[in-house]
């Protein structure tokens, strides 16, 4: 508990950071009966040494083994801001495909995100993961957002999330990728001026409620951002 307590501390005295490609490279399981409440921080360097913190609240509901309801709020704090809300989010994930004895499993996640600046976006993902040999994993994640609201652009955002990780003892370590394409409906821009990230990660579980994951980004093309340090903490209640 004691490591948990010092990285949790560590999250908070970090000066804030500036925004760095990423995020969660999610599974498209659904546990029948899960009622979670977790919170989440992270911490991201970037590549000009500013540190950017996001919080998040999220409860997820899931109906039954293949429908799930969340909840999420997140803040963030730029360099020398405090903490101020960012958006609320609903996203309904359906589980298409259980997991089978090829190890693959799918998913597909609607979203309605509120920002509280710019417009508001509509999404819908595609989740795959496969398993191998119980200790090779790799999900992939196709997401198309459209935007709403004022200040809305028209067409739809193409982007994607990968992760290939191995399991050695409690630890996961791999490789995570992250790319924003550009806007579908207009047509995509060249590789060049699109964004593009890719990094080593590695995560596991202090115990059954503390969670972390250490990872760095770096940028493939000159229109993404690297981020050195990204450290995450997740509790569940």
């Amino acid at each position: 508990m004691y490591r948990c307590l010092v990285l949790l501390t560590a999250l908070w005295v970090l000066p804030a950071a500036a925004h760095a490609q990423g995020g969660n490279v999610f599974g498209p399981d659904v546990r029948a009966g899960d009622r979670t409440l977790e919170w989440r921080a992270m911490a991201a360097l970037d590549e000009r040494d500013d540190w950017r913190i996001t919080t998040r609240l999220h409860y997820q509901h899931a109906f039954n083994d293949s429908l799930r309801l969340r909840g999420v709020a997140q803040w963030v704090a730029d360099p020398g801001d405090s903490l101020s809300p960012h958006f609320a989010r609903a996203e309904l994930l359906w589980q298409y495909r259980e997991r089978q004895s090829d190890g693959y499993a799918a998913a597909l996640r609607f979203d309605a995100r509120l920002s509280a600046e710019g417009a508001h976006r509509l999404g819908m993902n595609w989740a795959q993961q496969w398993d191998f040999a119980e200790a090779w994993r790799v999900r992939a994640i196709l997401q198309f957002e459209h935007e709403i609201g004022a200040g809305a652009g028209e067409g739809v955002l193409l982007s994607s999330r990968a992760r290939l990780s191995r399991r050695v003892g409690g630890v996961h370590a791999g490789l995570e990728a992250f790319a924003r394409y550009g806007n579908l409906t207009e047509g995509l821009p060249g590789f060049a001026d699109q964004r593009h990230t890719v990094g080593p990660a590695a995560f596991g579980d202090f115990d059954e409620n503390w969670r972390w994951h250490l990872t760095s980004q770096f940028a493939l093309t000159s229109s993404a951002t690297s981020a050195p340090v990204i450290a995450r903490i997740y509790r569940r209640f």
